[in-house]
């Protein structure tokens, strides 16, 4: 969808008219954002359609969140989520799909939901939904549920529905394909439900796929050796800090 500057610019000063009416106080990093960041606005208007009333409304309610959620604090470095579930590799960004939007995969199987702090499960996906907006500087990603192996005692909706709502609500115009990877047959019923959840434009976007067809929508290089290809990643937690100080050290 095409946006120009000016509906861009249209949005912005919107959004000022509204602070200096109501005297809100948001996070410096998200004013900031909305004052320089022409790629970040152009996402609210892609995702309400180019609906300025919508984008609006949404780009408010977005700050609010990030405010009340704490997101620009959430970081390995000062307790803010769980490092251990950080480092259990249920949920980590890897490999690139057919249209070179990386991957956000979430291994079902080892997701028991009696056995984790459901809002500390939140702020990890947030975590790392933050960690891939800076390392793609804004692009779309794709949600991977890899089911291998998974059951009903791993399926989890009320976290499932939480995915759905920051992609929905928080996170504009961030989806590019939610991969349903070897689904068990006994979980049709609940994606029957899960697809409820999400408006019509994103349930094209989702795609039930196996070993068998997986190159249709992931890059041969990014199918890893559990799902019949030969990329043999094993996951290992780096913190991002680490990865920015390695980086600095190579210049």
């Amino acid at each position: 969808m095409d946006i120009s500057l000016e509906s861009i610019s249209e949005l912005r000063r919107s959004f000022e008219d509204k602070l200096n009416e109501q005297n809100e106080v948001f996070h410096p990093m998200d004013l900031a954002k909305i004052n320089n960041s022409d790629s970040w606005l152009k996402r609210f208007l892609i995702h309400t359609e180019g609906n300025q009333e919508e984008a609006l409304s949404m780009l408010w309610n977005v700050c609010e969140w990030r405010k009340s959620f704490g997101v620009n604090e959430i970081s390995e470095s000062n307790g803010t989520v769980r490092i251990d579930y950080l480092e259990e590799g249920i949920m980590f960004p890897h490999g690139v799909d057919k249209d070179g939007k990386l991957m956000f995969i979430i291994r079902c199987k080892l997701h028991f939901k009696a056995s984790k702090d459901s809002e500390e499960c939140k702020k990890c996906a947030v975590y790392w939904f933050e960690r891939m907006e800076r390392l793609t500087n804004g692009d779309q990603i794709t949600i991977f549920f890899d089911m291998m192996g998974s059951g009903l005692s791993n399926l989890d909706m009320e976290f499932t529905n939480y995915l759905i709502n920051l992609l929905k609500m928080y996170y504009p115009a961030f989806l590019n394909y939610i991969i349903i990877f070897e689904m068990p047959w006994v979980l049709n019923a609940a994606f029957k439900i899960i697809k409820t959840w999400l408006p019509a434009k994103a349930v094209k976007k989702i795609k039930f796929l196996s070993k068998h067809n997986l190159n249709e929508f992931v890059s041969k290089e990014s199918i890893m050796v559990s799902w019949g290809g030969e990329d043999n990643y094993k996951f290992n937690f780096e913190p991002e800090n680490k990865k920015v100080e390695e980086t600095k050290k190579k210049v």
